[in-house]
């Protein structure tokens, strides 16, 4: 036996593991209707309670203690306080990520709202990890194809989510009626890459996994006629 046939020792290399395997069967049991998930309440308690197990296999030693907690609160997020989805750690290691959630259905419409929601839970992801937080990862579930799709116009060029996108660092902002305050900034770029099982599209995005980059380009869209 060689060291890569066992359960790597560093916390972060673990964490970013039982994540990933965690995302992997919540989404077989979605798909298989394990569990009846019809929106984003049963998806946090449904994830939450997988990454919980999937971290107590990972505890290797005596020492380790792996905790998941629900709607943690974090200040100083574009000085205010904001109630994280699900927070998860090692705690004697200080290894821990910050987890926000999106579940949007066709049905429920308003996905311009959804597209500039997904970029406000990103940015808060990024201020997050600014305030503590190793890392942070974005998860979205949808069986619409508004935002897997390219637009051509309106808020979908600014506040992009389709499959392949390339976002930039900036400052986000598009006047879209009942966001028309929302402004949003990123250090980083994000690539989005969907996934389709089922009739369903599931994106992972990872957040401060990588240096921030440097400047601040603002992108700014143009009223719709």
């Amino acid at each position: 036996m060689n060291d890569t046939d066992l359960i790597p020792l560093d916390h972060n290399t673990r964490l970013h593991t039982i994540l990933d395997v965690s995302w992997k069967i919540f989404k077989s049991q979605f798909i298989h209707e394990r569990h009846p998930v019809l929106k984003e309440a049963p998806f946090q308690h449904h994830f939450a309670s997988i990454i919980s197990t999937v971290g107590g296999l990972y505890c290797i030693k005596r020492e380790d203690e792996f905790f998941v907690d629900l709607e943690t609160k974090c200040k100083n997020i574009k000085n205010k306080s904001k109630y994280l989805d699900i927070t998860c750690e090692f705690a004697k290691s200080g290894v821990r990520c910050a987890i926000e959630l999106k579940f949007k259905t066709a049905k429920q419409g308003a996905q311009d709202h959804g597209r500039i929601d997904t970029y406000v839970d990103i940015e808060a992801l990024e201020l997050a990890c600014k305030a503590g937080y190793t890392f942070g990862k974005f998860y979205m579930i949808t069986d619409s194809k508004t935002y897997v799709n390219q637009s051509k116009k309106g808020v979908g060029t600014v506040f992009a989510i389709h499959h392949g996108f390339e976002s930039r660092a900036g400052e986000f902002w598009y006047p879209s009626k009942g966001r028309e305050d929302v402004k949003v900034s990123f250090e980083n770029a994000y690539k989005f890459e969907w996934e389709h099982f089922g009739g369903r599209y599931f994106l992972d995005l990872s957040v401060c996994d990588a240096p921030p980059e440097t400047g601040i380009e603002q992108i700014v869209g143009s009223p719709r006629a």
